[in-house]
């Protein structure tokens, strides 16, 4: 029994294989007859196209070189624009090294400035107070002396009318001409 069922397992897996290989071959022969219709036509463009294929693929090797030339053209350059970037790198730091000192003395030129105007008020007030103590002084002077020479006048009618001064002859050469005797005796 075990002899018929190898037989008959050796059997199916023949039929297994042989309808695999059949199911393949017909497979293979409708994609063929599907397909052959696109395949014609594939070649046939390719014979034509030969030639439009043979400008491009020289169009390609043209733009290849002009890609590698343009690609050293592009690290030259940028190895150039590297340098100059460098150098204004170099002077956007010394530029802005400037401006901070700027900036520092602008504030302080506008401390300065605050206080240039601070003393320049109290200035203008000391001159200001200078000025009015200076009118008050003359008026004050004058106010004196008015008042001196109004004195030096009534002092002048008082002696003129008891009689002590001479008409023409003033208190002053009197009392200095009554002193100049004491003076030379001594």
């Amino acid at each position: 029994m075990i002899n018929i069922m190898i037989q008959i397992s050796t059997y199916i897996f023949i039929a297994i294989l042989l309808g695999y290989f059949f199911g393949w071959l017909i497979t293979k022969l409708l994609l063929k007859e599907r397909y052959q219709h696109h395949l014609d036509k594939i070649v046939l463009n390719t014979n034509t196209g030969i030639e439009e294929l043979n400008k491009i693929k020289e169009e390609l090797y043209q733009y290849k070189k002009d890609n590698k030339r343009l690609k050293a053209q592009n690290k030259e350059l940028n190895s150039g624009y590297a340098g100059q970037k460098y150098v204004l790198d170099e002077h956007n730091e010394t530029l802005d090294e400037f401006q901070r000192r700027l900036h520092n003395k602008d504030e302080v030129i506008a401390a300065l400035t605050s206080q240039l105007s601070l003393i320049e008020e109290k200035q203008r007030q000391i001159e200001k107070k200078y000025e009015e103590e200076i009118d008050a002084f003359m008026f004050e002077r004058i106010d004196i002396t008015q008042k001196y020479k109004d004195l030096l006048e009534k002092i002048k009618l008082l002696k003129e009318q008891k009689g002590i001064l001479k008409a023409k002859e003033s208190w002053f050469s009197r009392v200095f001409s009554s002193s100049s005797p004491s003076v030379k005796s001594h």
